[in-house]
């Protein structure tokens, strides 16, 4: 292909405005196009025979990505866009699909016509192929850690459940996880086990040491006793500091119990029956060694991972040489048939199969006995690909403690490795958000409040409250905590404890943000971290007929006025900073006098606002204001404000944590 020949100096300012990385020139008018080294480099041409990949899209762009380049393209180069920004894969000359980060900005003439587009292109492949690497790996620890039959849970420094599996909630006669998150033992045994147990963790805390294999006797609060073998480990931050506790537990009531018939009879009878005492040692001695065994399957029944006790239970040096075999390579024909048939029938239905006694002939003729439990394996996109397993060696009797450490190893591990986002989500989970909101009215005024509530992630920094002051009076507030997910979730949940303590000064908005933002503040101070929240929060009084309203760093409300929709004009002193910046800050307070029109308030969050389309345009009030005029009614708007801002967005789907709250007022007479 022949290059177009351009003054230097002009195609190096061009290449800088467009990337730092390689970089391509498209002179639309010549029809010719230049590449740089490095962009060359990736795609494996020469410059002689480089091709126009943009004029060619359908033969260099893999299908997946295909419709969407073409689509920015055509904005681009015949409807005056100003950014080309997309990531797709791209085939190079050797015919590997490749992916690549590809930017561009048009150069037009002094008519405005399109003369050149100059653009960057880099190869990100190796971030990709990392990431769902990564995504991979963690959904095959949650499966883990929700469906392994043993108690698995976390607490912070307080002894407060922050995280457990499934099993842990079901045997503490929590509803779910979510119910036992913020509870001690207190809540559920008596006071004497409840306060040991609490010493041994203020122990660990204190000393940084494990209590491993410790058997416990339970004291519930109904008066049942069981008994537990227990581990318990400190839990440390992504800096080694200690976060609290970590714990494995598995139930040993039924063992204990035999276990202590089993002695009753034995000193009975230990002169008559020596037999006796012997079967009772090696009951013990089962017991100090049970084994488990966890293994994944891909769909053809061939082991694609598996832990160490596998490969002790095979004789084998690493895990790594189970992979890719098969259990006719370990077991007899027999047993490797039926295994495989459970198998296919799992992912055929998606239904696990539970505690089941399997009988184990091996190749060299011996027989063992498995007590297996055996799962679909879901990928993140909820598609079967294959099987996984948790089974113990019962031909010793019971499951081995020696898997528990493991198990509490590779968590262990997995709690420094992966994402920041992890470790925080074992601290604390959202609270529920009320799917209806209560009216307060007087004779003649009806106050109605609505939201519309949708987080970016499981744990959200976004929310509201709606607090009962009377029957015509009513507190309502909207916080947005910096950033979303479990460490925005956190706050949430520091601020739901303050607004507890602080609600005799509900009645008074500058002062209620005023303690909050002490209360919040004196928090982080204590646990060194530094973030913010915003903040509206106001008094609807339907006898006296205003609303007062105070900011913390908050965007203004929206107020509907007969037909207009205006932002509340908020001067700058009387919008106080973020809670949690300043300790000392004090919040003032403003009043909005209702008259004889329907009237709403809006109130939100930044989300909506900060919503972005392709060409990096937010969403911003002007936009929520024109939607709410258009609507006959609050609730009405308020969906169609969400509607709005998810068209609007780049990728048709909200980015950060989206909440609005509205108060609307009618006429009695009107309501009925």
């Amino acid at each position: 292909m022949k290059f177009a020949k351009k003054d230097e100096d002009d195609r190096l300012e061009l290449a800088l405005k467009a990337s730092n990385e390689g970089v391509w020139d498209w002179d639309l008018l010549a029809g010719e196009i230049f590449y740089s080294n490095r962009v060359l480099g990736f795609l494996g041409y020469g410059q002689v025979d480089a091709p126009n990949i943009f004029t060619k899209l359908d033969e260099h762009v893999h299908p997946d990505h295909l419709a969407a380049f073409q689509r920015k393209l055509e904005r681009l180069l015949h409807r005056n866009g100003r950014l080309l920004a997309i990531e797709p894969q791209i085939k190079t000359k050797g015919g590997e699909w490749k992916w690549f980060r590809v930017r561009a900005t048009p150069v037009r003439d002094e008519e405005g016509r399109l003369i050149r587009l100059v653009g960057s292109m880099i190869d990100i492949s190796k971030r990709k192929n990392t990431e769902t690497a990564l995504a991979e790996e963690q959904q095959r620890i949650r499966l883990l850690f929700e469906n392994i039959p043993v108690n698995i849970y976390f607490k912070d420094g307080e002894s407060r459940f922050v995280r457990a599996n499934k099993a842990t909630a079901q045997r503490l006669g929590a509803k779910s996880v979510t119910d036992l998150i913020g509870k001690t033992d207190h809540d559920f045994f008596e006071a004497k086990h409840a306060n040991l147990a609490r010493a041994s963790e203020e122990k660990i805390m204190q000393t940084g040491e494990a209590i491993l294999e410790t058997l416990e006797h339970e004291i519930w609060d109904d008066g049942k006793d069981t008994w537990v073998l227990v581990s318990k480990y400190p839990w440390r931050g992504a800096y080694g500091e200690i976060k609290g506790t970590f714990g494995i537990t598995e139930d040993m009531t039924e063992l204990v119990k035999a276990q202590e018939k089993l002695a009753a009879v034995t000193a009975q009878l230990s002169d008559m029956n020596q037999d006796i005492e012997e079967e009772r040692h090696l009951l013990r001695l089962v017991i100090d060694n049970i084994p488990m065994y966890v293994y994944f399957k891909d769909l053809e029944s061939n082991f694609v991972l598996a832990n160490q006790g596998m490969s002790r239970l095979f004789e084998l040096k690493d895990p790594q040489e189970i992979v890719g075999k098969h259990d006719r390579d370990f077991f007899g024909e027999q047993y490797a048939a039926v295994a495989s048939a459970d198998e296919k029938i799992i992912m055929e239905s998606g239904e696990p199969v539970l505690g089941r006694l399997e009988k184990i002939p091996w190749e060299s003729g011996r027989v063992t006995w498995s007590l297996t439990s055996k799962f679909p394996w879901f990928d993140k996109e909820g598609h079967i690909t294959g099987t996984f397993g948790v089974s113990g060696d019962v031909s010793k009797l019971v499951q081995t403690r020696n898997e528990l450490e493991k198990v509490a190893e590779v968590l262990a591990r997995k709690n420094q490795a992966i994402q920041e986002e992890l470790k925080l989500a074992r601290e604390v989970q959202q609270a529920a958000i009320p799917e209806t909101l209560p009216k307060f009215r007087t004779d003649d005024v009806v106050a109605s409040f609505y939201h519309r509530y949708e987080p970016a992630s499981d744990l959200a920094g976004d929310f509201f409250e709606v607090i009962p002051l009377g029957n015509d009076r009513a507190g309502f507030l909207v916080c947005d905590v910096m950033g979303h997910g479990v460490r925005a979730a956190l706050i949430v949940s520091m601020l739901r404890g303050l607004m507890e303590k602080e609600l005799k000064y509900a009645e008074n908005p500058g002062q209620f943000l005023t303690n909050l933002n002490r209360g919040l503040s004196h928090l982080f101070e204590r646990i060194s971290l530094t973030m913010f929240a915003t903040a509206i929060y106001g008094v609807v009084d339907l006898h006296s007929r205003e609303i007062r309203i105070s900011l913390a760093g908050h965007p203004a409300p929206l107020v509907k006025l007969g037909a207009e929709i205006k932002e509340l004009p908020v001067a700058a002193e009387d919008k106080g900073p973020a809670l949690g910046l300043i300790q000392e800050s004090q919040y003032r307070e403003q009043k909005i006098i209702l008259n004889q029109d329907v009237e709403a308030l809006l109130c939100f969050t930044d989300g909506i606002l900060e919503v972005e389309n392709a060409e990096n345009e937010e969403f911003g009030v002007s936009r929520i204001q024109e939607v709410l005029t258009k609507a006959t009614d609050l609730r009405l708007g308020m969906d169609r404000v969400l509607e709005a801002g998810r068209a609007h967005a780049r990728e048709k789907k909200f980015a950060d944590d989206i909440c609005l709250l509205g108060l609307e007022i009618r006429s009695a007479k009107v309501e009925a």
